[in-house]
């Protein structure tokens, strides 16, 4: 049920991290770059667990 609560404000939290990443990277700021990178695979991460979970707690409603 969490997780599924959780998605509008990943989705949220990956646009802007993306614009961030971009920003920085337009600045050559190549720290904040690999930064921004690494929460941009994190929060991907979190979006294809939060899926998951929520399709696997609607197979289990179901049956």
């Amino acid at each position: 049920m969490m997780a599924s609560r959780m998605i509008p404000a990943l989705w949220f939290r990956l646009i802007v991290l993306i614009g961030f990443t971009g920003f920085v990277l337009w600045e050559s700021m190549w720290i904040f770059v690999l930064i921004g990178l690494l929460l941009i695979a994190v929060s991907g991460w979190q979006l294809w667990t939060a899926y998951k979970t929520r399709d696997e707690v609607e197979k289990q409603r179901n049956t």
